[in-house]
């Protein structure tokens, strides 16, 4: 197995006289961070630009897939692009950790050999090493009986962000062998103690007089589709497997996304989306495409809060620069304040530069177990090419 990692501080002087405002910049520019290449024993690889912003944190720019001798473009950029916290008595405001406090710069924990086994670890541009690479072996990824099997592999990015006196966040990017990405947070930290005066919100905590509160975390991925070669012809597909009422039968539908616009997840129906390219297509003339597979549909939009952006799950635009975070964005470019009101004007966005947003929750109950420390709870989601060959090339 080959695994090439290059990392480069130059600085990139990258201009765009001529450019529409409804394309993003260039996605294949220069690398202004960690430039990350792996090739897997199956000859599939990944290449992509690992960036560390205030903000945002780990940010993952000019992602590329390819298979069967054929690399494509997948992601111009893909981040976790807001995370909303704020504790279960309501009493104080919600906290904003991306857009006020920031998951980058010093938020970040510098790494050590112990927290990236059998990997290699990559410093900012502050010369702090901060960020995780490493390639791991997975489960089955296909069996037939005893005729056919194969293990793949997987590739690992992270970094960890220290943001309060209890809350750590690992942002993990796992690129598989198969072409599968799955986005993930993890929360852990030390769990935090208030004032003995329980009215029903949280848990007392053991040999003490303390209680530990619950809290709910918002997720907002921000996800700029790059479909293969043309940035600016990615098509949104929607997939809805519907039940009928006996339950014994279930029917398909699949409806293009026209126009800019917000949908919720529904637990009784199955719902995923597809981004797929305006003109590339496979061997048998299907489009090429990744699917978002949603995931902990218990949680979907069940406590709103009042916050517009929390509304909906998953939000369709058209890129605009200045359109960065799916909640407190800043108004000084004169764009919206948050994703709800991107959607208003209905701009068109079929073949356009597609931007998917998706919004998770996360509810954290204080245990027993969890005293002191909390044992760490992932969320995340898979990114599924569908199509992208026309079959399995491994």
């Amino acid at each position: 197995m080959t695994v090439l990692i290059r990392y480069t501080l130059k600085a990139t002087l990258f201009f765009i006289l001529f450019q529409s405002v409804y394309a993003a910049p260039n996605s294949t520019k220069e690398c202004n961070g960690v430039r990350l290449e792996t090739t897997f024993q199956s000859e599939a690889s990944w290449s992509m630009c690992a960036t560390l912003d205030n903000n945002e944190g780990l940010v993952i720019n000019q992602l590329n897939y390819g298979v069967a001798s054929l690399e494509r473009r997948v992601l111009s950029k893909a981040s976790l692009a807001q995370l909303e916290t704020v504790f279960d008595d309501n009493t104080s405001t919600p906290a904003f950790r991306v857009t006020k406090e920031g998951l980058g710069g010093s938020k970040t924990i510098p790494l050590t050999a112990a927290d990236c086994p059998q990997g290699k670890i990559y410093p900012d541009t502050q010369g702090r090493k901060v960020i995780c690479a490493r390639t791991q072996t997975d489960n089955l990824l296909y069996k037939y009986a005893y005729q056919a099997q194969r293990h793949e592999s997987f590739f690992e990015v992270f970094s960890i962000s220290q943001i309060t006196a209890f809350q750590t966040y690992t942002q993990r990017w796992r690129f598989y062998e198969s072409g599968v990405i799955e986005p993930s947070v993890g929360f852990s930290g030390k769990l935090p103690r208030f004032a003995p005066a329980n009215l029903g919100f949280g848990r007392a905590v053991a040999d003490s007089n303390e209680w530990a509160l619950g809290f709910s975390s918002y997720l907002g991925w921000r996800l700029d589709f790059d479909l293969g070669k043309d940035p600016n012809n990615d098509i949104a597909e929607e997939i809805i497997s519907t039940p009928s009422s006996s339950r014994r039968q279930k029917t398909l539908s699949t409806t293009n996304v026209v126009q800019e616009t917000a949908r919720s997840l529904n637990p009784e129906l199955k719902t995923t989306w597809r981004i797929k390219d305006g003109d590339e297509t496979n061997a048998s003339g299907q489009a090429i495409s990744y699917e978002i597979v949603p995931s902990q549909y218990h949680q979907s939009a069940s406590n709103v809060r009042g916050r517009p952006w929390l509304k909906n799950d998953i939000y369709f635009t058209r890129y605009h620069e200045c359109e960065k975070y799916p909640s407190d964005n800043s108004s000084a470019e004169g764009c919206p304040r948050n994703v709800l009101q991107y959607i208003q004007n209905n701009e068109p966005i079929e073949k356009s530069d597609l931007v998917v947003w998706y919004k998770q929750n996360y509810h954290y109950l204080p245990r027993s177990d969890d005293s002191d420390y909390i044992s760490t709870e992932w969320v995340g989601f898979q990114l599924m090419p569908r199509d992208w060959t026309a079959n399995n090339p491994l």
